[in-house]
């Protein structure tokens, strides 16, 4: 039997490659002798490496002329099944030249698919459901919460936190996207309430989250700073044990609430709830207009209802 040659679409961002894992794991599980590639962007190149479920990984920074060298060079491997789960205008485009191929089989949800995923466009499905359907029509059945097994590592946990009550706290996210990032004030009364209750916060975050976690510390000491030491693997860990979490819409927020850890998320109306929220039954919010109009109180109280206290 001939090897199959398949070709995922997946640019980022981190929350969605997240919620793409249900589909990359699916997707090797059918395909287990088949040669599978992805295109994404360089930032998540050593990420999905570290999946172990592709046989190759293929940078798009999406850079005009390099971009269009790359589609040649796709429409000549002249791949049997290509998978569009990035959907955006540039790879609609991109899905055109593939076209030329007759006998590739194109999956998305743009005009530009041989195998076309339509959903209702005023009230479009949750990410997760929304990925699930679109590669259904390739009689792929997926599970409907992230693949994160491959974070699995032994940690060794901070002494401040070993055996302990700890909560994790998660305020920063992407500097472009100034609209989801909660007051660092706010994030201080939450770590000082919880340190009454005898559960130790951990503030985790990487370089964008610098100035937000130096704003916090800079005026308690009661958190674990974990700034710099937190990467995926880390987050896994600590999130199977913890509490339980808070944080605003980012993508770490995915990770947490696929491990099955408790998450409160806050949230201003730039995010779409029913589209973007993780989902399960560990998971709840608050959401106002601007999100620095959720005071910490409120959230006070919907902490206290996800510890039971």
């Amino acid at each position: 039997m001939n090897q199959k040659k398949i070709l995922v679409i997946k640019h980022g961002s981190l929350g969605d490659i997240i919620s793409a894992t249900l589909v990359f794991k699916s997707l090797r599980d059918k395909f287990k002798n088949d040669k599978i590639h992805i295109i994404t962007s360089s930032k998540y190149k050593n990420l999905l490496e570290t999946t172990n479920l592709f046989d190759k990984i293929i940078i798009d920074n999406r850079n005009i002329i390099l971009s269009f060298i790359l589609v040649l060079k796709i429409v000549f491997y002249k791949y049997n099944i290509i998978i569009d789960l990035q959907n955006s205008q540039r790879t609609m485009l991109y899905g055109f030249f593939f076209r030329i191929n007759k006998s590739t089989i194109l999956n998305g949800t743009r005009i530009s698919a041989s195998l076309r995923y339509n959903y209702n466009k005023i009230n479009p499905p949750h990410v997760v459901d929304g990925l699930a359907n679109q590669v259904k029509l390739l009689n792929l059945n997926c599970d409907k919460k992230p693949y994160l097994q491959w974070l699995e590592f032994k940690y060794i946990f901070p002494n401040e936190i070993t055996n302990k009550k700890y909560f994790i706290i998660n305020p920063g996210c992407s500097k472009k996207n100034i609209r989801k990032r909660w007051d660092p004030i706010y994030f201080i009364v939450i770590c000082d309430y919880l340190l009454t209750k005898n559960i130790k916060p951990v503030l985790i975050g990487s370089f964008d989250d610098q100035e937000i976690i130096k704003s916090i510390t800079s005026k308690t000491k009661s958190p674990l700073n974990l700034l710099h030491k937190s990467p995926l693997n880390v987050i896994f860990a600590l999130s199977k044990k913890a509490e339980g979490a808070l944080s605003n819409d980012t993508g770490p927020a995915h990770l947490i609430a696929g491990t099955g850890c408790k998450i409160h998320l806050v949230l201003s109306n730039f995010s779409k709830v029913s589209k973007v929220v993780p989902k399960g039954n560990n998971v709840s919010y608050t959401q106002k207009q601007s999100i620095n109009d959720i005071k910490p109180s409120e959230v006070i109280l919907s902490l206290n209802k996800m510890l039971k206290i």
